[in-house]
């Protein structure tokens, strides 16, 4: 954790923004995302008597910033634990939205809130800015190289090529005219893109020129809900055959497999699922439900899934992992934890 923190706000190689959501992001796609920001739109809105709050929450962060949206000296109130965000919060988020703040760190889990001039190096500031549609063909042809293959939602929507944002009314009351489909056209044409089939899929699908079939896949991670492998719940049923859900906002009775469920990722495969919760007071990584996919192998998936728990309990520092009984991988699980039990030291 501590190099991750030192990559995006020390060395600033990382920087926070929307992707497919709120996510880390190299800073060479600053440039790139440029066209989503409307800070200049947002800059002539706070000259406005209707964007007066606005530019004063501005002035204060240039003035007194890092800061928290609490240290703001006129945050207002939340309206609800959730989404009820107060004035103060919705302004420092617009103002990120639109690139004249940015994430200069973390104090716990509150983001720190900065100008940009003070958080993004001056390389990425100064870059130059590719036009919006082609900003967004280079975001596509990521996305493809990305998915490895896709289909024309996986390729417009890993990185939001025109998300929410493209879709809402500018503060001049226009929305930006979608040009997804034209740019994928285009982009075939010019052959930065390959039309490709997959058996069993009707959709339209998409490769990179450079994409390869690897000969074998060796991979093994305990995926948590917001990693864009699994984020998009489509894809992964398509990919996978897993229909997948995060049960967080699911009343506790509908529960099928946990809280917080994280799908567990062994070689090309999604093989079982795991509700894990990190105890920080007892210093306990809990699992409190260990599920196999159908046709995988306990005696194949328990000793991997061990493995990587162990790794998750030392990254946590915790001491300790704990098995609840519930799911049909529990009783392999815990026999290979007690085989080679974690030793709560620090990696």
């Amino acid at each position: 954790m501590e190099a991750l923190d030192e990559l995006t706000y020390r060395k600033r190689e990382l920087f926070e923004y929307w992707g497919h959501a709120a996510c880390l992001l190299p800073i060479s796609l600053y440039p790139l995302l440029r066209y989503r920001m409307r800070d200049e739109e947002t800059k002539a809105h706070m000259k406005s008597d209707a964007g007066a709050y606005l530019a004063r929450v501005y002035a204060e962060v240039a003035e007194r910033g890092p800061l928290t949206v609490s240290e703001l000296s006129d945050p207002g109130r939340r309206s609800s634990k959730w989404w009820g965000w107060g004035k103060g919060k919705l302004a420092l988020e617009q103002l990120y939205w639109a690139g004249l703040v940015a994430i200069s760190g973390r104090r716990a889990f509150e983001r720190l809130y900065d100008i940009a001039e003070r958080v993004i190096p001056k390389s990425a500031l100064t870059a130059p800015v590719p036009p919006r549609e082609e900003a967004m063909k280079q975001l596509i042809c990521l996305s493809a190289q990305a998915c490895g293959v896709g289909t024309f939602g996986d390729v417009t929507g890993y990185l939001y090529t025109d998300g929410w944002w493209d879709r809402m009314k500018g503060l001049d009351g226009r929305r930006a005219k979608p040009v997804k489909k034209r740019l994928v056209a285009e982009l075939v044409e010019d052959g930065r893109l390959k039309e490709a089939r997959v058996e069993g899929w009707s959709d339209a699908v998409y490769i990179h020129p450079a994409a390869k079939i690897p000969r074998s896949i060796d991979a093994r991670a305990i995926v948590t809900p917001f990693d864009s492998l699994v984020w998009e719940r489509s894809r992964i049923d398509r990919l996978f055959g897993m229909k997948y859900t995060i049960e967080i906002y699911t009343p506790p009775p509908k529960r099928i497999y946990g809280y917080y469920v994280c799908p567990f990722l062994l070689g090309d495969t999604l093989v079982a699922r795991v509700d894990l919760k990190a105890d920080r007071q007892r210093r306990v990584l809990m699992v409190q439900g260990a599920h196999l996919e159908p046709g995988q192998s306990a005696a194949r998936v328990a000793p991997e899934l061990a493995g990587e728990l162990k790794q998750m309990q030392a990254w946590l520092e915790l001491e300790t992992i704990e098995v609840a009984p519930h799911g049909d991988l529990t009783g392999a699980l815990k026999l290979h934890l007690r085989k080679n039990p974690a030793t709560g030291k620090k990696r």
